[in-house]
């Protein structure tokens, strides 16, 4: 049996879903597959949507992704996790994947080809999908290397908030800086704020594969 069907199997146990189909909406998958998803006769490609709605529903994601541990997490009482009812101050359980995030021009990424390293557990963030650990100094004091960032869905180019910092993925590298507009409608301006890393860098807004908000920050000093 799959931790899938598993998973589904104990949630109509706990009355926490009615059938496949409350399954398949609570946790973004197609419905017209679930059936083959859940018996492992067809496999699907988990993103990080999936796991931060996993990760919100209570699921443990060690137990998902390994088996080990048990299939809920639990709160100090003892109590299933639920985020139906969800206030701000709250909890959120965001999917954390130990990729190195640079401050600095690096390697490109795609999060649905990568597996969360674990999930980390931050008040009032619930509208993230991801967190980073990053490395380089270029974006101090605003995020210094070995913080952790969190970040929201992905933006199209007519989102963006310019001056806000972002995680900047193309096909060749993967970067943190602050977005600002470019010389002409067709490029964007990538900008560090620590002054000892002065110059812009123009990107094509055709070289994007994807731009996500950086939320909020998480200090290595208050991990």
């Amino acid at each position: 049996m799959s931790r899938l069907q598993e998973l589904y199997e104990e949630m109509v146990k706990l009355n926490l879903i009615a059938n496949k189909k409350d399954f398949a909406e609570k946790f973004g998958f197609a419905y017209a597959n679930l059936a083959r998803y859940l018996n492992g006769q067809l496999k699907t490609t988990i993103d990080s949507e999936n796991y931060r709605k996993f990760a919100d529903a209570g699921i443990n994601i060690d137990w998902l992704l390994t088996g080990e541990g048990e299939m809920f997490s639990t709160s100090s009482t003892g109590a299933l996790v639920s985020t139906e009812v969800m206030r701000q101050d709250e909890v959120a359980n965001i999917p954390y994947y130990d990729i190195d995030v640079m401050a600095h021009i690096a390697e490109s990424l795609d999060l649905k080809d990568e597996v969360p390293a674990g999930v980390l557990s931050i008040p009032g963030f619930q509208d993230c999908i991801a967190c980073f650990p990053v490395y380089g100094s270029s974006m101090e004091p605003k995020i210094s290397s070995g913080d952790v960032i969190a970040v929201s869905q992905a933006v199209s180019c007519d989102q963006i908030l310019w001056g806000e910092i972002y995680l900047v993925i193309t096909d060749a590298w993967r970067v943190v800086k602050t977005v600002h507009p470019g010389v002409t409608e067709e490029y964007i301006i990538l900008r560090s704020i620590n002054p000892a890393y002065a110059g812009d860098t123009n990107v094509n807004k055709k070289d994007l594969r994807a731009l996500y908000l950086v939320r909020g920050v998480v200090s290595r000093l208050g991990m």
